[in-house]
């Protein structure tokens, strides 16, 4: 019965949206196309129209409903993007910009079974929207995707919904003149153990081993290599997706960090520091690893830095033999809605984002990394030169490529509570704060899993 209410509450509040006009919808009408740009005409599948000529009005009369979550630069960016689509194939897009609110108006829209004919699928294509989707895996960027992203998108039957146009990717970054300079050697660093070794090294020649700062991704984004990942010291992926889980094994995790944070290994000010302090002190040579970082540092840190020397690297595995890892998330993806009046033409404008020159002018406002082979070849960005250095230098690693952890395991809703854990776990580092984390770990946990 409450689940029944709560779907019949769900449709109400969307028919108050749909009357209201869908929320915050943000128009680009009918810009012209930004001067200098080139991008050839787009037919499904993304190859040049044959005709090579004008796509002028092939979409007149067609407006595409287009949902998304950006904000500051990336907004803009999409803005121009869409306004240049519009100048060559004669469409016009509405541009409904649902920022913080997006995933509650989205999760609202499927209970009405009213869904753009566009949307970003911010991490969730197969476990949120997977029915109500589009299979896409007859387009040809489909074939032209990194094995990173594959991991990420790819249904377990082959199917693909969503094009993905760049990756969040995560691991750790190193700071080699640090490492140099403590004569500390991080390509022959496979395991959390040397890592930590490495650590008092770089600690006893007066550098700070780790510059990160507590956040959701500290607990969340290193946990596979303890709990889930082939080979590591656990294997409870089963247990966590099925509501069974207790969190005990979450406790190999805390013990890494409960050594880290005794033995000095962060700044002494960690818990205040924010994320530019934390940039900062990194290319300032202060410190040689940020853990559970994203590639998209790699360009903060040489702008801050243009002579610093910095790689992103895997995380370590949970003991030898474990999987070390790269953690891919959906970055730039858009599904259609399977029934879009407008599917044609949303294929055609997907296509269109998959260009190289168009996805290169988002990734440029978003700063993640290409994930589709023709954009990899002409991306010169340092954080998807980054990601593709790592396999030369980390020869004969046991490297896997995953999911996000959370997107992957945990029930929605739950990044906020590993947030709040990170932040409890640095307040008290305790044998009995670990326990602390873990009951709350444990609470927040159940609830949400209920919730989904």
């Amino acid at each position: 019965m409450k689940k029944l209410l709560a779907c019949l509450l769900s449709v109400i509040m969307v028919l108050g949206l749909i009357a209201c006009g869908g929320g915050e919808s943000d128009g680009t009408g009918s810009g012209s196309e930004p001067a200098g740009s080139q991008e050839a005409d787009v037919q499904p599948g993304g190859k040049p129209t044959q005709s090579g000529g004008e796509a002028g009005n092939q979409l007149a009369g067609v407006t595409l409903e287009v949902a998304v979550n950006y904000t500051g630069d990336s907004l803009t960016a999409f803005q121009q993007i869409c306004s240049a689509f519009e100048s060559k194939y004669g469409a016009t897009i509405v541009i409904d910009n649902y920022g913080s609110d997006y995933s509650s108006t989205m999760i609202n829209r499927m209970a009405a079974n009213n869904l753009p004919d566009v949307f970003v699928t911010a991490g969730w294509s197969l476990r949120r929207y997977k029915d109500y989707s589009l299979d896409l895996s007859d387009q040809e960027y489909c074939s032209t995707y990194d094995e990173s992203a594959l991991g990420v998108i790819q249904d377990t039957d082959g199917k693909i919904y969503v094009c993905m146009v760049s990756n969040g990717v995560n691991g750790n970054v190193v700071n080699l003149n640090v490492c140099e300079a403590a004569g500390v050697d991080p390509f022959a660093i496979t395991t959390w153990d040397e890592f930590l070794a490495a650590c008092e090294k770089i600690k006893n020649a007066g550098f700070t081993p780790i510059a990160s700062n507590p956040d959701a991704g500290l607990t969340s984004n290193l946990a596979g290599t303890f709990l889930t990942y082939k080979g590591e010291v656990a294997d409870v992926g089963d247990k966590i997706k099925d509501g069974s889980w207790d969190w005990e094994e979450y406790m190999y995790l805390l013990k890494f960090y409960q050594t880290a944070l005794t033995s000095g290994y962060f700044f002494k000010d960690a818990r205040s520091i924010n994320t530019n302090d934390m940039y900062e002190r990194m290319a300032a040579g202060q410190a040689a690893f940020i853990i559970s970082e994203n590639t998209a540092s790699i360009a903060t840190l040489y702008s801050l830095n243009p002579k610093g020397n910095f790689i992103f690297a895997p995380f370590p595995a949970s003991k030898a033999g474990g999987e070390e890892a790269i953690v891919s998330g959906e970055g730039d993806a858009f599904s259609i809605w399977k029934d879009s009046k407008n599917i044609e033409a949303s294929k055609i404008f997907l296509n269109y984002l998959a260009t190289p020159e168009v996805t290169l002018k988002l990734l440029d406002a978003t700063s993640r990394v290409s994930c589709m082979k023709p954009a990899m070849e002409v991306d010169e960005t340092p954080g998807t030169k980054a990601l593709g250095a790592v396999e030369d230098n980390y020869k004969g690693h046991n490297i896997g490529y995953y999911n996000i952890w959370d997107r992957e395991y945990l029930p929605s809703g739950m990044w906020a509570y590993m947030g709040t854990a990170c932040n409890k776990l640095f307040a008290d580092y305790s044998d009995s704060g670990l326990r602390a984390v873990i009951d709350f770990l444990r609470d927040g946990y159940k609830n949400v899993y209920v919730a989904e």
